[in-house]
């Protein structure tokens, strides 16, 4: 039986338990008291010792669970992360796999068809593979096999929501300075609010994703055609808990992302106007 831990109940549990053990010790010494032991059982010095030890013990657990907190919500997202690329990237050599074994079907059909002389449908046929395959190998462009996978999975999000998606890549991002699952995460959230933000939007959907590089610096942007957004909401829009999306949202995506940009010199900024909204940011070589 697979299951996940829930660091948030673990840390409850513990508690619990700590504070069931200090009542069980209080009610020990109580019956000892009502049967016998009298009010000098509360004065021997071994008594005493024995409480305060206990109690020590205790209380340094449950400080120590409340200290390692973070730390295990911040290992057990991790590993969230990482089993989340690992599935992008099994979906993605999946697709690469598919795409080679149906390759000498493809060959053999259109030279049946150029054998036939029907080349009008030989053309319309090679055009339709040749779209297919251009999904997959539009987003082979890095050799981050993590980001790689990642844009996969975004841009068949994105073809399921009916968005155009424009993949500007200039950059292998051979050397880049943060962990891969840490620009999978700030780029992924990127992603994902542009895609909430058209949502609801009428008529034409795109988004635009840019990764380049110079000689000082890893770039990356992520632009949207949705509704602007709001300049009351701009100066607050990386503060942690702030969200526009309602009960949708937990206001710490963009945090997170500020955060991890922040703490290797990299920057992130936002600009929004009637034509869109531009995320853009910069991670230092």
């Amino acid at each position: 039986m697979n299951k996940k831990v829930d660091p948030r109940t673990t840390i409850i549990t513990i508690i619990i338990i700590n504070l069931t053990q200090i009542a069980l010790i209080a009610a020990v010494l109580l019956y000892l008291v009502d049967n016998g032991g009298g009010p000098g059982l509360l004065t021997n010095p071994w008594i005493i010792v024995l409480l305060t030890v206990t109690l020590a013990a205790v209380i340094i657990n449950s400080l120590a669970a409340f200290k390692n907190r973070s730390t295990l919500l911040r290992s057990v997202y991790q590993f969230q992360l990482l089993e989340d690329t690992l599935e992008r990237l099994e979906k993605l050599n999946n697709s690469l796999r598919a795409q080679r074994h149906d390759f000498m079907n493809h060959l053999q059909v259109v030279h049946s068809l150029m054998e036939m002389d029907e080349y009008k449908s030989a053309s319309e046929y090679i055009e339709k593979v040749y779209t297919d395959i251009q999904k997959v190998s539009r987003v082979m462009k890095t050799s981050n096999a993590a980001v790689n996978a990642l844009l996969h999975a975004k841009l068949l999000t994105c073809e399921k929501h009916g968005i155009t998606v424009g993949l500007n890549v200039t950059t292998q991002l051979k050397d880049l300075k943060i962990e891969s699952w840490q620009f999978c995460r700030i780029l992924g959230n990127l992603i994902d609010n542009a895609i909430y933000a058209l949502s609801d939007k009428q008529g034409e959907k795109n988004i635009g994703i840019e990764l380049s590089e110079d000689l000082r610096s890893h770039c990356f942007k992520v632009i949207d055609n949705g509704a602007p957004v709001l300049p009351q909401h701009l100066v607050k829009i990386f503060e942690p808990g702030f969200t526009t999306k309602g009960d949708n949202g937990e206001g710490m995506g963009l945090a997170i992302c500020r955060e991890i940009l922040e703490n290797c010199g990299g920057t992130i900024s936002v600009a929004s106007d009637d034509k869109g909204t531009v995320f853009s940011g910069c991670i230092p070589r």
